[in-house]
């Protein structure tokens, strides 16, 4: 811990300390208790709007209130307006975060349901009973006409954002107790496990070749494993003609990485180039709803809304990629570095489909 620096006012100092990678400076009072024991109180940050006269005011009222045993009408004012609000902790972790899609999700997400619950609650008083209660909140919530309820992967994300905020805001000093830990996510085994077919390949391909916009989306998609927020931010220039490589944006994992285009998809690439008259980004505008809407109609008439192990989406399509890697005996490592997975273990689970995983072994294991 830095040393203390005093200042003008008797019994206030601070220690420097830093926000953000920024010089800052942790204002303290001390104080002799009734007891006559010093007691040494961590009033708050420079970059919080904190100043040594209001911390001198705080001492001051302290004192008087142990000499009159009451306490006076303006420290009394101030403790109601000194609730911490989880708003000025979530602005300020969403200032540090890069405006992404997920951002934007994010920010949407804490407005529509955790702001909404703890608005006038104060969180540094915040204990498991607030977080039980919180979870119940969310498990009860409705919406669209037909009172669907939030799916329990949804929860898990909103709970997942609320924990991040607090532990956000016990790192940089805007809460001491870090209530995160009673944060309970549902057991939810929703790996996908669906991929395409071959032949389900061609009847999608077959269905949107009058679409070039939605054409070109799944051919990218299909020959990269490319994730659709990389796809439509694709440029020009990430397009290496020559070598036949295309540069990807990860922006989950926050990299760049190469895929490699098939002489067919480069020349599309190039037609589409040509015919658009694309001079930088490939795709103006969000073609979402048309993607899902195709995948929708060809693949899920009969599958439930909430049903992720089998309901056919875009990111199936990143799936179906490493899958007919893996079944075509692409060795695993290969697939980690196409797929630009950060940890083998998420490769992993394609191994299952290899043909050397081991099923011609056991298949054969008796033949005598």
């Amino acid at each position: 811990m830095s040393k203390r620096v005093q200042t003008k006012f008797s019994g206030v100092f601070y220690r420097e300390s830093f926000t953000n990678d920024k010089k800052d400076k942790t204002y303290y009072i001390r104080y002799k208790d009734t007891n006559g024991k010093d007691v040494e109180k961590k009033i708050g940050k420079y970059s919080e709007g904190f100043r040594e006269n209001y911390c001198n005011q705080i001492r001051n009222e302290i004192i008087t209130k142990q000499r009159i045993g009451e306490e006076p009408p303006a420290i009394s004012n101030k403790k109601k307006k000194s609730i911490l609000s989880i708003e000025k902790i979530a602005e300020s972790y969403f200032e540090q975060r890069d405006n992404t899609r997920s951002t934007l999700t994010d920010k949407s997400n804490y407005n529509k349901y955790i702001k909404v619950y703890f608005n006038d609650i104060d969180i540094d008083n915040l204990n498991k009973t607030n977080i039980d209660s919180f979870s119940k909140y969310l498990q009860n919530i409705t919406y669209s006409k037909d009172n669907k309820k939030l799916a329990e992967k949804t929860i898990n994300n909103i709970l997942n954002l609320f924990k991040t905020i607090i532990k956000y805001g016990v790192k940089n000093d805007f809460i001491k107790n870090d209530v995160s830990k009673y944060v309970k996510l549902f057991s939810i085994d929703n790996a996908r496990e669906r991929f395409l077919s071959k032949g389900e390949i061609n009847t999608l391909f077959e269905s949107s070749k009058d679409d070039d916009v939605l054409y070109l989306i799944y051919k990218i998609a299909l020959n990269t494993g490319a994730r659709l927020s990389s796809i439509l931010n694709i440029q020009k220039n990430d397009i290496d003609f020559t070598h036949e490589l295309l540069t990807i944006k990860d922006f989950k994992n926050k990299s760049t990485y190469k895929a490699f285009l098939t002489e067919e998809l480069s020349q599309l690439l190039e037609n589409y180039i040509i015919n658009n008259d694309i001079k930088n980004k490939l795709f103006i505008s969000n073609p979402e709803r048309r993607l899902r809407a195709l995948l929708n109609d060809l693949f899920n008439k009969g599958i439930e809304e909430n049903d992720r192990k089998n309901k056919i989406v875009f990111h199936t399509l990143r799936h179906t990629f490493a899958s007919h890697l893996a079944i075509n005996g692409t060795p695993i490592f290969t697939i980690q570095k196409l797929m630009n997975h950060k940890d083998i273990k998420m490769t992993l689970r394609y191994a299952k489909l290899s043909p050397d995983s081991g099923r011609d072994a056991v298949k054969d294991l008796y033949n005598i």
